[in-house]
């Protein structure tokens, strides 16, 4: 609205010189002119807000992922209110927006780590982008503490999910131990194979550094980032890298399937006063839910190959057309 408004400061200098009741007007229900300082004010305040638009478009989306941008975008805000509160003009809007995105976005511990894990699981970020984000936010000194203390938390959900869904350890490494001894079976029994404790202690030691070093969420952060792109699916790299991280792509799954923002789905919802009226009041509520739900699909395709612009200048053009002949 402040965008097309400053177009119009030209005209309402030039109505307010031509039209005398123009000005009584708008001073008779308590208002004024804008001056030239307002417009001023209005042309700083522009970009401050148009970030919080930008954020708002992306985090409503519900044909994307929105979990893996959130953290950036929060940060992106901190970053531009730090700003704004060294201008003049903007200094007060940006502490008072401040002092409430310091109540739910202050510190590490007051925010919801699965949007730190989301930015983690993003094979583009990894820990790399954490730390620069951190960095940028805590300084060098700050950023050791508040990494481990976001990784120990995912370390702890990963444990989670390998204890959920992999096999159990106790049935397979008891059918190991006997195909092993099947398999290792020397002919001679009377053979006795020796047993010294010290090879034991490093047979041991060298699995606990096979499994460790085969940690799925370990190998997924060594590996190097992917290049970022517009064609670039997160979803997509996680269904075709799934049978390489079979636990951690289930994570990534439930994780990324969280919305940021539940204004997009409730807004879905609202037009079910629509659907259920007097006259449908005998549908189901499983006809009601699938009837709402396809008309939001249905939107949601035709949205994305439906270019306005484009068809709205051919429509322009065929009406001229169609005037000429007549």
């Amino acid at each position: 609205m402040l965008e097309i408004t400053q177009a119009y400061e030209k005209p309402f200098e030039r109505y307010d010189l031509e039209e005398f009741d123009f000005r009584y007007e708008i001073e008779k229900a308590g208002l004024s002119i804008p001056s030239s300082s307002d417009w001023e004010r209005v042309r700083n305040v522009c970009p401050f807000l148009k970030l919080f638009h930008d954020v708002t478009l992306r985090i409503f989306g519900t044909l994307y992922v929105t979990s893996n941008t959130c953290i950036e975008d929060i940060y992106s805000i901190r970053t531009l209110m730090d700003d704004a509160i060294s201008d003049s003009s903007l200094c007060d809007i940006a502490l008072a927006m401040k002092l409430k995105f310091d109540k739910y976005f202050g510190d590490i511990e007051k925010m919801n780590l699965l949007l730190y894990f989301a930015l983690i699981l993003d094979p583009r970020n990894k820990v790399k982008y954490l730390v620069i984000l951190l960095e940028d936010r805590y300084g060098e000194t700050g950023v050791k503490a508040k990494k481990i203390y976001i990784m120990d938390s995912m370390y702890e959900l990963y444990n989670d999910y390998i204890r959920i869904h992999s096999p159990s350890s106790t049935s397979s490494t008891a059918e190991s131990t006997n195909s092993s001894s099947i398999l290792g079976k020397r002919q001679n029994s009377d053979f006795l194979a020796p047993n010294p404790p010290f090879r034991n202690k490093l047979r041991e030691k060298m699995k606990t550094n096979i499994i460790e070093s085969i940690g799925e969420l370990e190998k997924y952060l060594q590996e190097s980032v992917e290049d970022d792109s517009e064609m670039f699916s997160i979803l997509d790299w996680w269904k075709v890298n799934s049978p390489k991280f079979p636990i951690l792509s289930l994570m990534a799954r439930d994780v990324f399937a969280i919305p940021v923002s539940t204004v997009a789905s409730e807004s879905v919802f609202s037009t079910s006063g629509r659907v259920l009226d007097p006259f449908g009041s005998s549908l189901t509520p499983k006809i009601v839910e699938s009837l709402i739900c396809t008309q939001n699909w249905i939107r949601g395709s035709i949205s994305d190959t439906i270019n306005y612009e484009k068809d709205w200048e051919e429509n322009q053009q065929i009406d001229k057309e169609l005037s000429k002949m007549k």
